[in-house]
């Protein structure tokens, strides 16, 4: 669902399907329904030779089956509104960057639970104003990890309209790079790969992913790189199953769609340079859910709303899951077990900062009075350049988030603010500057520490009756990250991204969860010049 630029989708290029005899349209219906079935139990049906879903060992890490009270709101703790008919930034473009007409609202009327294990996203035309809903996930850190497959999936029925009574109808099961949170304006870059749309009542599926630069680029853009018009038969009269796995334990790496578990749809990394395929997709997203109505795609399909377009059409989600398949996923938001430290308040809620490592190096940070944000979000301008934003890391033993920009010159003055999640909310500070006096007194250390030999040296100290420090230290050379991989008795193997504290030239993360007595064994991933090693594993007995 392209959101943010105006554009039709490229529709000229796409093959037409024939016109089905309705035999045949009642036997694939029937064949979509037993695959649907048999997807359900792991079995893998193929049709006319086309790939099943790929056999995996997939763990669930994420999910919302949208059981509640019927006529209440979405789980604020797991999604958040979008309103209104775009971002509200300054330079974002209106109608949510498609032309649009609808007004996305958080009232019941349009974004409700069923209370039968459903949430319902209703279109409502009042007077000629359409109203929607459009609801995204509060988490930004959904990722393929490193050697692993993430997959994302979604049970939905479409808006129960015909293409006689529906024309403007856009409902879309979709992601974008965590990136574009707090920015709003670096689409397509950060990637989107939009999952599930449909538009005019066609009984179709389209996937896509959009990335590069716009107009035009490596993705053709606004169009990006898609499947085009994909039969989807009984899909506005009943669930249907749609996924998306992102695949980097392959070489080049995927993106997959499904229907009812049959692929019909795969990009490659070797389709686009590396850099653009790394910049949309190796990091995180977060998840949309949302019903428009009119703007660019129903225009290349016939255009809408008109005044046959009937009102009170819904898109029903049965539930929305998210797996991880091996590699090690990154965590970047800490875990309740972790606690938020109280630092001398500002008198705003938290206290930020800037602090110089060298002359071309400096340390952004932001660290909340007494509560735990869910996400900080930094944007900064070094002169002479485009503004940049980030998601800043959580440093557990300092207690607040972290980043450190390079690339400065001594004498610049940087602009900078955040935004940040408080009680599910999300919210923009001021504008900072900061001047860098080219001060080396603090540089990164990467000399080799008293006692570390050989490659490098690690261990476990303990924090607490329940929480233990785990370290990494490279001996005289510089990581580019370190993971650490450990597995507390009777829970299932963590791996998470450790943060590098300048303080102790060491990598660190501080778990949480643990008994006195408990063996916990670890192990570490991390990449020197270039490359990724493991190391073997440790064994730690908690005090």
């Amino acid at each position: 669902m392209q959101r943010f630029f105006y554009g039709d989708k490229d529709t000229h290029s796409q093959p037409q399907r024939q016109r089905s005899s309705l035999v045949t349209h009642r036997l694939f219906t029937a064949l979509l329904a037993l695959t649907a079935a048999l997807f359900v139990l792991g079995i893998s049906l193929h049709i006319e030779g086309t790939p099943a879903a790929r056999a995996a060992t997939w763990t669930q890490i994420w999910g919302d089956d949208f059981n509640g009270a019927a006529n209440t709101g979405v789980n604020t703790s797991n999604w958040l509104y979008d309103t209104g008919t775009g971002y509200g930034c300054s330079g974002c473009p209106s109608n949510w960057g498609t032309g649009e007409v609808e007004t996305m609202t958080s009232s019941t009327s349009n974004v409700y639970l069923d209370g039968n294990g459903h949430l319902v996203i209703k279109a409502i035309n009042s007077g000629g104003n359409w109203t929607s809903g459009r609801i995204e996930t509060q988490r930004t850190d959904f990722a393929a990890p490193v050697g692993g497959e993430l997959a994302v999936e979604a049970s939905i029925q479409q808006p129960n309209v015909t293409t006689s009574n529906g024309l403007g109808y856009w409902p879309a099961f979709w992601m974008l790079g965590a990136a574009f949170r707090g920015n709003y304006l670096n689409w397509p870059g950060i990637g989107e790969i939009d999952i599930m749309e449909d538009v005019n009542g066609l009984s179709s599926e389209f996937g896509t992913l959009h990335c590069g630069t716009s107009p035009g680029g490596p993705c053709n853009e606004t169009t990006g790189i898609g499947s085009g018009q994909h039969a989807c038969p009984g899909c506005q009269t009943a669930f249907h199953t749609y996924r998306m796995e992102l695949d980097r334990s392959v070489s080049p790496e995927q993106i997959r769609w499904y229907l009812d578990g049959v692929n019909f749809f795969t990009v490659n990394a070797s389709q686009v340079p590396a850099s653009t395929w790394t910049n949309a997709v190796d990091h995180g997203f977060f998840i949309i859910l949302d019903l428009a109505m009119g703007g660019g795609f129903p225009a290349a399909f016939g255009g809408g709303p008109t005044s046959a377009t009937v009102s009170g059409g819904a898109m029903v989600v049965d539930y929305v899951h998210v797996f991880t398949s091996s590699g090690s996923a990154p965590t970047p938001t800490p875990t309740s077990s972790v606690p938020t430290a109280t630092p001398t308040s500002s008198g705003t809620g938290f206290t930020q900062g800037v602090n110089s490592l060298s002359s071309s190096q400096a340390l952004f940070w932001f660290q909340p009075s007494g509560w735990t944000a869910g996400y900080v979000i930094l944007h900064y301008t070094v002169p002479g350049q485009a503004q940049q934003n980030v998601n800043m890391t959580y440093n557990s033993s300092t207690a607040r988030w972290e980043y450190t920009v390079s690339g400065l010159s001594p004498g610049q003055t940087i602009t900078y603010s955040f935004t940040y999640q408080r009680g599910g909310l999300q919210y923009d500070t001021g504008t900072y500057s900061w001047t860098n006096n080219g001060s080396t007194s603090t540089p990164t250390p990467t000399a080799t520490p008293v006692g570390c030999t050989g490659t490098f040296a690690q261990g476990v100290n303990s924090v607490s009756s329940s929480q233990a420090l785990f370290w990494f230290q490279p001996c005289g050379w510089t990581a580019g990250y370190v993971i650490v991989h450990y597995t507390v008795p009777g829970q299932a193997q963590q791996n998470v991204n450790m943060t590098y504290n300048s303080s102790t030239a060491r990598w660190e993360y501080t778990a949480g969860g643990m008994r006195s007595g408990q063996v916990i064994t670890y192990s570490f991933t991390y990449q020197r010049s270039g490359l990724q090693y493991d190391t073997g594993t440790y064994t730690w007995t908690h005090p």
